[in-house]
């Protein structure tokens, strides 16, 4: 069972047992308690829904030209470019100024990702109505400061700039109270934040593993797919200078999500995000995508070592279920380290605190060369349960081969890289590989590639994005 419906099965009983705990920088919208909470979703069911508007016609294919300001307002920090393979969102300024030009310039793509995507899948096939759903999120997880004002200004950024019909919602699945429709909030994208499930694989090589010598980074984003395909549809590239965060960075994103599932810096430096079957936990908890942004930034901003800079942040952030963030960095030269993962979830009673910092050489699973790591939806360090014939276990060894493979004639190249990921891409009744991606250091180049359709048995097969990261970043301000 995906674990976004597993959690909200099992744990909706135990949460209404007790109070919760302090998150990652613990400000924010994190109840009291679980009865508070359930009291507070009752008081907002009975709020007011909204204006009576038309709702806007639903965006048939993905974006337009149309979709985005050609000439943005002059209090709007952004621009949409809709020219290439995939549109381009830049945003810069602080955390609130990047949040408001998201909301004025994606308008309705926000509320179609969040009704097709959330309200119509992933709540609809949890078990639970949306009132349920939405209560369970604010009980189980907490927002930090500079994430909730992000989300809070993408709001206002929505109603100042977006026809009053892209602000709209229609559902069946809308809480009760909701009459079917009613205009978009700040708590709903909260619950976008929550639910993503990620079973996934990757792989990094550097030094000798390279054929280039330097990092090559490749993942694929392996998604609980809505069968209309808007997740697939709604993809784009996010540009980031988040001034407040001090740094720059790119996310491969859907509209009205903040964190990052594939992110890469300026430089290359990478952390993408997988499920692992660590144990779950139940208090109030940092969204994943949410922390995986925080440990990018402070890796891309650290004085020191990065891999110490992104841990501290994770083991401040506690996370509600297992994960492992494998992080990617430039290696152009010998006595470098090239990739990390981190095997990490809730609980601080493990030796290692809640990051196990798993390395090349060590719990390898298979990989020869102590210059390349692989990972997929298991710990290897953390724990070592023995391998069975779960997906998993098989794509990493699917992994582990190719990079062995590969060095033995001067190591992986990028077209090696993405022939692994077309190996290890999934297609099942409700995991598909939605993106791959590939981080070429040596050229400073991503490659992205998209499923073409929700009967794609690889996301390989298309043109992809072809990202040159100096330039992709000189269209910054």
């Amino acid at each position: 069972m995906p674990t976004m419906i597993r959690w909200l099965r099992r744990g909706w009983p135990v949460l209404l047992a007790g109070a919760l705990a302090g998150g990652c920088n613990a400000n924010g919208n994190g109840a009291d308690s679980a009865l508070d909470a359930v009291a507070d979703d009752a008081a907002r069911d009975a709020a007011e829904t909204g204006p009576e508007v038309e709702v806007a016609p639903d965006a048939e294919d993905s974006f337009d030209a149309a979709d985005g300001a050609d000439v943005p307002p002059p209090d709007v920090h952004g621009r949409l470019e809709t020219g290439g393979e995939l549109p381009i969102l830049y945003l810069w300024g602080t955390r609130e100024e990047i949040g408001y030009a998201e909301g004025a310039l994606l308008c309705g793509h926000i509320t179609r990702f969040f009704t097709r995507y959330v309200l119509d899948h992933a709540v609809r096939n949890s078990g639970y109505d949306y009132a349920t759903v939405s209560a369970l999120v604010r009980l189980m997880h907490r927002f930090p400061e500079g994430d909730l004002a992000e989300l809070e200004a993408m709001i206002r950024g929505m109603r100042d700039h977006c026809p009053p019909a892209d602000r709209i919602i229609e559902s069946e699945n809308l809480e009760p109270s909701a009459g079917g429709r009613r205009e978009i909030t700040v708590e709903d994208l909260e619950v976008g934040h929550a639910l993503p499930d990620f079973l996934c694989s990757s792989l990094t090589a550097w030094g000798a593993a390279s054929a280039t010598g330097n990092t090559i980074h490749a993942r694929n984003l392996d998604f609980l797919y809505d069968p209309g395909g808007v997740f697939l549809d709604e993809h784009l590239i996010k540009v980031y200078d988040s001034r407040d965060e001090g740094a720059r960075f790119l996310s491969v994103a859907v509209p009205g999500l903040a964190g990052c599932i594939s992110c890469f810096g300026e430089d290359g430096t990478g952390v993408t995000i997988h499920n692992a079957d660590g144990p779950e936990t139940l208090d109030d908890r940092v969204p994943r995508i949410l922390t995986a942004r925080a440990a990018l930034v402070a890796a891309l901003t650290a004085a020191g070592d990065p891999v110490d800079a992104a841990e501290a942040v994770v083991e401040a952030c506690p996370q509600q279920m297992g994960d492992n963030f494998h992080f990617s960095f430039p290696c152009p030269a010998a006595g470098c380290t090239g990739g990390v993962v981190f095997e990490l979830d809730g609980d601080s009673s493990h030796p290692d605190g809640q990051v196990t910092v798993r390395r090349a050489g060590e719990f390898t699973g298979g990989v020869a060369s102590p210059d390349a790591i692989a990972c997929t939806n298991h710990y290897l360090k953390r724990a070592a349960p023995a391998p069975d014939g779960r997906s998993t276990y098989v794509r990493l060894q699917t992994l582990a081969d190719a990079l062995n493979a590969a060095a033995e004639h001067g190591g992986i190249d990028v077209a090696g890289a993405l022939a692994a990921m077309a190996a290890t891409a999934q297609q099942t009744s409700s995991i598909l590989t939605v993106h791959t991606t590939i981080m070429d250091h040596a050229s400073s180049t991503l490659r992205v590639y998209v499923a073409e359709s929700v009967a794609a048995t690889s996301p390989n097969d298309p043109t992809p994005a072809v990202l040159h990261l100096p330039t992709l970043f000189a269209g910054l301000p």
